[in-house]
């Protein structure tokens, strides 16, 4: 695992200072050196000056000079008014950027799921994987099973390029005009990375670039150190390491209380009694609840937006009108919208849930709508794995699902010994169930990204079953739902 700090915000006039001297080069004196050791480079001196708007009367700019000069009353300032004063929010005006190299796949689900955070990550669809794996430090208490891990590791990318090179002519066979060297030829090379992962154990190294601002850092270190994992408690203690030089004064309390370590545990042992008669669900996406007024509820949105009507009252009068006048008013609603912009606020208006059953693969895309609500369940070979059709119909299943059974039979030892650190073993097939609450907005935007042509497969799939889940629902705004390819088509029907 490597971690860097890639960079940070920091206040521009430490850079035009910097400009200043080094213009006088190459005639730099002695005075012009000292003047730049004084400089900091720190974003606290931004968040201790923005904290200062409100209660000094002070132009912003002066704040911020005052800040650049005195870093120690300006660290001072973060604490009392971050820690003692309880306002945390001055923290989010420190940026990070964050290099995150060599971590399992496993840990970038538990890191991406969080919201406010950007990330960026290493892709298995354009990229072919080497034998890069993660060994987790709980697999070397027992030197048996450790071999037992590598060597299964190592059949298991021997069969992943075994997949890959017997898909790779599937795909150019399916698409013989399409020329090499061109943007469609790469997208069809990628087809055969794409289904050849499905086998990739979650132990797979990853990297990513992570942009976070300062409070979400101490909740995402808190986070990671109150994980069960000791691969997830190294991140956290690292990602305190490459920002505490640079900012002790906004990422400081990033021990994790009883509260982040104990309640889950609690919670688990309290249910462990739970007669659960696992089954796997008939339907990959169920449309478990629905707000059935919601066009009502949006329309009344726009009456409030533009009146002095209350929601209640609103909601009363568009019951009255008939199904025309709503189509006209959402019609006009979308009258300018392009592929790429969001529909309106009032959208929002209605919230959904839905269960569905994910393969890692497409739960590693669908996590990162961070605007839905996401209670994730354990993965379980229970649930079985998701095998792309291209695996089947080159008459591969069958060495595809050896892997798996093998996977599977470590993974119950795993289990028994040391709990989910086992999940390390299991594969991009294998699946989970997931609840996903999502207002009618997010929805639109999950499905112009997911239900688009060019969308992978898997999460495609899931994203189309949610559209016809809640169509029946929404007969005058569902053409909304669509991927960005059906975007003209379907909004100006």
């Amino acid at each position: 695992m490597i971690i860097k700090l890639a960079g940070f915000n920091i206040d521009v006039q430490n850079i035009e200072e910097l400009k200043k001297i080094l213009n006088k080069f190459p005639d730099i004196q002695k005075e012009d050196i000292e003047e730049l050791k004084k400089i900091e480079w720190t974003p606290e001196t931004l968040s201790a000056s923005y904290a200062r708007i409100s209660r000094y009367p002070d132009p912003i700019d002066k704040l911020r000079e005052k800040a650049r000069k005195e870093i120690e009353k300006a660290r001072k300032s973060n604490k009392a008014i971050i820690f003692d004063m309880g306002h945390s929010s001055v923290a989010e005006h420190a940026v990070f950027n964050i290099d995150i190299i060599n971590i399992s796949r496993l840990l970038t689900e538990k890191l991406e799921k969080s919201r406010l955070i950007s990330f960026t990550e290493k892709s298995q669809r354009y990229i072919k994987i080497g034998k890069d794996i993660h060994i987790p430090e709980e697999f070397k208490e027992d030197k048996i099973f450790l071999n037992e891990y590598k060597n299964l590791i190592n059949e298991l990318f021997d069969t992943y390029n075994i997949l890959h090179d017997n898909i790779l002519p599937y795909f150019l066979d399916k698409n013989p005009s399409v020329e090499p060297g061109t943007l469609e030829y790469r997208d069809i090379i990628n087809l055969a990375k794409e289904d050849a992962r499905y086998l990739l154990p979650l132990s797979t190294l990853t990297q990513l670039g992570m942009t976070i601002n300062a409070r979400n850092l101490e909740s995402i270190i808190k986070k990671m150190l109150s994980e069960k994992l000791i691969e997830a408690n190294k991140l956290g203690k690292e990602l305190f390491k490459v920002v505490d030089d640079y900012t002790p004064s906004l990422v400081k309390y990033t021990e994790p209380t009883e509260y982040e370590i104990g309640t889950y545990p609690l919670i688990k042992k309290a249910i462990e009694n739970f007669n659960a008669n696992t089954t796997i669900p008939e339907k990959e996406v169920t449309l478990v609840s629905i707000d059935e007024n919601t066009e009502e509820k949006i329309l009344a949105g726009f009456i409030v937006k533009n009146s002095t009507l209350d929601f209640k009252s609103a909601i009363i009068a568009v019951k009255e009108w008939d199904i025309n006048k709503k189509k006209d008013i959402f019609v006009k609603s979308i009258k300018h919208l392009n592929s790429y912009d969001p529909v309106l606020r009032e959208y929002e208006l209605s919230d959904m849930e839905f269960n569905i059953i994910t393969s890692a693969t497409a739960f590693a895309q669908l996590k990162r709508h961070r605007m839905t609500t996401i209670i994730d369940g354990e993965y379980s070979p229970i649930l079985g794995v998701k095998i792309p059709d291209s695996i089947i119909d080159t008459n591969q299943k069958d060495i595809f699902m050896d892997k798996i059974y093998q996977i599977e039979k470590l993974y119950e030892k795993a289990k028994n010994k040391w709990g989910n650190v086992a999940n390390y073993i299991l594969s991009n097939s294998h699946r989970k169930n997931i609840i996903l609450k999502c207002n009618f907005r997010e929805l639109v935007h999950i499905s112009r990204l997911r239900s688009d042509k060019h969308a992978q497969w898997d999460i495609r799939n899931i994203s189309d079953k949610m559209i016809n889940e809640v169509k029946s629902y929404l007969p005058i705004i569902e053409n909304l739902l669509c991927g960005k390819d059906q975007f003209k088509s379907k909004i100006t029907k």
